[in-house]
C-alpha cells in the first residue's frame, strides 16, 4: 500500500465536547510515484479538517487537523455513525498538476483510486480535579514560611548561643567567686568590698545579657 495511515484504524478524539475536540491523521506517501488525496466523511457538518485534500510527493508526509465542532444543547449526539473515509490515487508524471480540486474532477477510473476507512471514537470527558479553595494558599504559606526559614533560623540560633553565653558566664562566676573565697584575704572588710564588686559585675553583665537575648527574642517573634 503506497499511501500510509496514522493512525490506521480509529480517529480517537477527547472530551470534553462542549469545545472544539482536534485529532492529527497522518499520511505518508511510501512509494515513488507522486499521489494525490481527498478526506470524506459521514458528518460533513460536524468537522472540520485542514487539508482535506492535497498531493503528496514521493516519500512525502502530511499533517491532517480533524475538528471535532462543540456539541451543542438540544443537538441530536449521533456520533458513533461517524466515520472517515480517505481517497487517494497516483498522479502519472504526464498530469502533474498543482491545483488538486481540478485533479479530482477529471474522469479517474474506479479502479485506480484507492480507499481506506477511519472509525470515530470518543473517550469520555474527564472531570477536572477539585482542588479545595483553602489548599492554594496553604501553599503560599508554605512558600512564605520557607522563605522565612533561613533568617528566622538564624535569629533562634543567636538567641540559643546567647543563652548558652548567659549559662556559661554565671557558671564562670561561680567558679571564679569560689576561687576568690578559697585564696582571699581573711580581712572582712576586703572581703565584703570584694564581693560587691563580684555581684555588681555579675548584675551587670546578666542584666547586658538579657536585653540583647530580649531584643533577639523580639525580633524572631516579628519575623514568625
Amino acid at each position: 500500500m503506497t499511501l500510509q495511515l496514522i493512525p490506521n484504524g480509529d480517529l480517537i478524539f477527547k472530551g470534553p465536547f462542549n469545545v472544539v475536540s482536534t485529532t492529527t491523521l497522518k499520511l505518508s506517501n511510501s512509494g515513488n510515484e507522486r499521489l494525490a488525496y481527498k478526506i470524506k466523511t459521514t458528518a460533513p457538518k460536524r468537522y472540520c479538517v485542514k487539508p482535506n485534500s492535497g498531493f503528496l510527493e514521493p516519500h512525502g508526509t502530511a499533517n491532517i487537523q480533524v475538528m471535532l465542532q462543540p456539541h451543542t444543547s438540544g443537538q441530536e449526539d449521533d456520533r458513533s455513525k461517524h466515520k472517515f473515509m480517505v481517497q487517494w490515487v497516483d498522479v502519472p508524471p504526464n498530469n502533474y498538476t498543482e491545483d488538486v480540486e481540478n485533479f479530482w474532477k477529471q474522469d479517474l477510473s474506479k479502479n485506480n483510486v484507492h480507499d481506506s476507512k477511519l472509525k470515530c471514537v470518543f473517550t469520555d470527558e474527564q472531570p477536572a480535579a477539585v482542588v479545595p479553595n483553602d489548599s492554594y494558599g496553604h501553599k503560599d504559606f508554605e512558600t512564605t514560611s520557607t522563605r522565612a526559614t533561613q533568617p528566622t533560623n538564624a535569629i533562634e540560633n543567636r538567641t540559643q548561643q546567647q543563652t548558652n553565653k548567659i549559662e556559661q558566664t554565671a557558671s564562670t562566676n561561680a567558679n571564679q567567686r569560689s576561687v576568690t573565697n578559697t585564696s582571699r584575704d581573711t580581712n572582712p572588710i576586703q572581703n565584703q568590698f570584694q564581693d560587691r564588686q563580684q555581684d555588681v559585675s555579675d548584675d551587670s553583665n546578666k542584666s547586658r545579657l538579657k536585653q540583647e537575648l530580649d531584643r533577639l527574642k523580639d525580633e524572631n517573634e516579628s519575623l514568625k
